[in-house]
């Protein structure tokens, strides 16, 4: 198992390197620790530079004992848990040399912190975790807690969906962990396709059946997931919900005091995202705990 670890000093670095190390990864796994050193924003306030100010080395210098030390910080705990650590000082912002960082390492899993949620802060700090979510092709743990005790894993029989499964069922670190299966029906949906009760008399008679069809889905979904689980020696349960998918999720695991969701995504960025939707970037956006986002696999042609 190859983990990429991204700290920077902060809190909720710590959540993330702690996470890391409490839970059971198979014999041999290895973390990279990675800090980014980006010290033009604190010294030139913009992307704009008239002129390198005096005192810029030293700034840098100090900056990178800082970070060399958070580095050397995160080896100790991680070590203690009998896991192989190499680590790492990369340049530039962030958001851009964390995702670059991973497609040259190529880990099986990303863990990176969080510093708050909802779109206020998501706004006004800047998210690295939502950068890195959109540019990761292998999955993303999202640390807003140093444990996980238990798990909800949004299901919906897609790829992406089935991918998450699969992980929650494959990975050993989450091995003894008991899960709950949430599919959440949106009985919004066939409005936002363009039926409307005006356009034709029998617009509420298919909508019925569109709703029907998709709980008895849904049902089956989760049922066969649950089933799938625990035949392999793992605690699930199922639960079929009604709403929006995402404030569903969120809600869901809220209600059982859950560590951590894991969603699939369909791995759409930038306009995409915003143009049909991510139900796993607004469960990141708004859920109070870790979430782990599965990236639906890639076709090959």
């Amino acid at each position: 198992m190859r983990i990429l670890l991204a700290v920077d000093g902060s809190p909720s670095a710590t959540r993330a390197r702690d996470l890391v190390a409490s839970l059971p990864w198979p014999a041999g796994s290895e973390v990279r620790v990675v800090a980014a050193l980006d010290v033009a924003p604190a010294l030139w306030g913009g992307p704009w530079i008239p002129a390198i100010p005096a005192g810029a080395d030293e700034y840098e210098a100090h900056a990178l004992r800082e970070l060399t030390s958070v580095i050397d910080a995160a080896r100790a705990p991680l070590e203690a848990a009998g896991l192989t650590v190499e680590a790492d000082l990369l340049r530039g912002a962030p958001a851009f040399a964390i995702p670059a960082d991973a497609k040259l390492w190529r880990p099986d899993l990303t863990v990176v912190g969080s510093r708050g949620h909802g779109p206020v802060e998501s706004a006004l700090l800047g998210s690295v975790s939502s950068a890195v979510v959109d540019h990761a092709e292998a999955p993303v743990l999202v640390a807003r807690g140093d444990h996980v005790r238990s798990i909800l894993l949004g299901e919906d029989g897609s790829p992406a969906g089935m991918a998450a499964r699969d992980l929650v069922l494959g990975w050993s670190a989450f091995a003894g962990i008991p899960v709950r299966v949430v599919g959440v029906v949106d009985v919004a949906a066939p409005w936002r396709s363009g039926i409307a009760p005006t356009m034709f008399p029998a617009a509420m008679d298919l909508y019925t059946d569109m709703i029907t069809n998709s709980r008895q889905t849904y049902g089956q979904v989760v049922s066969a997931t649950v089933a799938t689980l625990q035949a392999a020696g793992r605690t699930a349960e199922g639960e079929l919900r009604e709403g929006d998918p995402a404030d569903q999720l969120v809600q869901a695991v809220h209600d059982i005091a859950g560590d951590l969701i894991v969603v699939g995504s369909r791995g759409h960025t930038g306009l995409s995202r915003i143009v049909m939707g991510s139900v796993a970037h607004s469960v990141l956006l708004h859920a109070r705990c870790s979430v782990l986002v599965v990236k639906q696999p890639h076709q090959h042609r």
